[in-house]
């Protein structure tokens, strides 16, 4: 029988003012549920690859996710809110509510960068949060986005710059190296003296 993830709590989103990035995944795994951290499961590349960036400052893993955002401005967070075995159980109104709650979630803790895990994730937030069309959508390359989400009134500090990189999940592995070379260019823009969320 399929565990739809009914009764199971969901992980804490680990978002805030002041952080300079948030990792955001599509929802929560049964397995990361129940162990109660991001990226739980073994087979998941999301912390060899994390620590191998430096975006961390050290080696880290799951039970590090709720420390982050003290240590290195780095939160967590997902589309949707319910744990599922596979992401295609959830229903079109959960993720459209999912990407709603998201773009507020963004709006009010202004992270200088989002960071989509998979291109899909993105398509489904700028369809239901931004309004953008499949074709605006089509054929995007990995990095940053050209949209920007700006906050605060009347006039914003800075804007969101969000950044598409590929899954973590062991199902996306053929594209694991390309990840890494992404979170690399990252770290690489995020510690450079002269970004700016508006490039």
């Amino acid at each position: 029988m399929t565990h739809t993830g009914a009764g199971l709590p969901t992980l804490p989103h680990y978002i805030r003012p002041g952080l300079r990035l948030v990792f955001i995944g599509y929802n929560p795994a049964i397995y990361s549920a129940e162990a109660g951290h991001y990226y739980a499961r073994p087979g998941n590349m999301f912390w060899r690859q994390l620590s191998a960036s430096g975006l961390a400052g050290r080696a880290v893993g799951p039970e590090d996710d709720a420390l982050l955002m003290d240590e290195a401005g780095i939160g967590f967070t997902d589309l949707c809110c319910r744990p599922t075995v596979r992401a295609s159980e959830l229903t079109a109104a959960e993720i459209a509510e999912g990407a709603r709650r998201l773009h507020a979630e963004l709006a009010t803790n202004a992270p200088r960068i989002a960071v989509f895990s998979g291109r899909g994730i993105y398509q489904l937030f700028g369809r239901y949060a931004l309004g953008l069309s499949a074709r605006d959508l089509a054929g995007r390359a990995y990095g940053a986005q050209p949209e920007r989400f700006r906050h605060g009134a009347p006039a914003p500090l800075h804007a969101t710059t969000p950044w598409v990189i590929p899954s973590s999940s062991g199902l996306a592995s053929k594209w694991h190296g390309e990840r890494l070379e992404w979170l690399h260019t990252l770290a690489e823009r995020i510690h450079d003296s002269r970004f700016s969320t508006h490039d």
